[in-house]
């Protein structure tokens, strides 16, 4: 259970939170905290903060640039992104990990991304996305824009990212993370101020266990494959 408080006015907030707690505990349990550390699409910056307490030499990278400026507040550099292709802002191999959170499913090429991020990686590329195989809305008999934010131009399930991040990308999958899987009928019993607590304890605690391929997030740590000589 992530170590952060839970807070009883803004459950999202908790969540989006939790799945960068998520990926930072994946990278430790993989035996990966230092090195030089790369946040492509770091948002206002708090997976910074994480990384950085880590051990990790962190930088930033944001195409907005109000999130540019939030994101300076914790004290490390961060890029404006011009382009959707990260080799026009970094070299080859220039960083040891290179995380990507909730970004790949915004881009028009997600292809594209993904395979230039795995370029500037010396080793490890760690993507999460949000995740089709939920339970959120299992019973709807309809199709209802209002649940599909806006600026999602795809969505992936575990089975379809790890054959774009190993058959298109050129990585290899190390190990999968989860973060909480949210069951409808709890999740309106959070609305319940004095219950959200205990709710969220069961989501990222018994009902991950049981489901973790249902969670909210995708999230997987992938590796350079290694091109052997011919």
């Amino acid at each position: 259970f992530p170590s952060h408080d839970i807070p009883l006015r803004n459950r999202h907030h908790f969540f989006e939170e939790n799945w960068k707690q998520c990926a930072a505990k994946l990278l430790l349990a993989k035996g990966c905290h230092q090195g030089k550390l790369l946040d492509w699409g770091c948002g206002r910056g708090e997976a910074l903060a994480i990384f950085s307490r880590m051990g990790f030499d962190v930088r930033g990278a944001d195409m907005d640039p109000a999130c540019v400026r939030l994101s300076k507040v914790f004290g490390h550099p961060v890029d404006l992104i011009l382009s959707e292709d990260p080799l026009s802002l970094y070299p080859p191999e220039c960083f040891d990990v290179v995380v990507c959170l909730h970004v790949l499913e915004h881009v028009d090429s997600p292809k594209a991304v993904l395979s230039a991020l795995q370029k500037i990686s010396k080793r490890f590329v760690l993507v999460g996305v949000p995740n089709a195989r939920n339970f959120q809305e299992p019973f709807s008999r309809g199709v209802d824009l209002s649940r599909v934010n806006e600026g999602h131009l795809q969505i992936w399930d575990h089975s379809h990212l790890l054959n774009l991040a190993e058959r298109h990308c050129g990585l290899r999958l190390v190990g999968w993370g989860f973060d909480a899987t949210i069951l409808p009928f709890f999740a309106r019993l959070a609305t319940i101020p004095f219950l959200t607590p205990s709710i969220i304890r069961l989501e990222t605690g018994i009902f991950r266990q049981l489901f973790p391929f249902h969670g909210i997030t995708c999230l997987g740590l992938f590796e350079k494959r290694v091109a052997h000589p011919a």
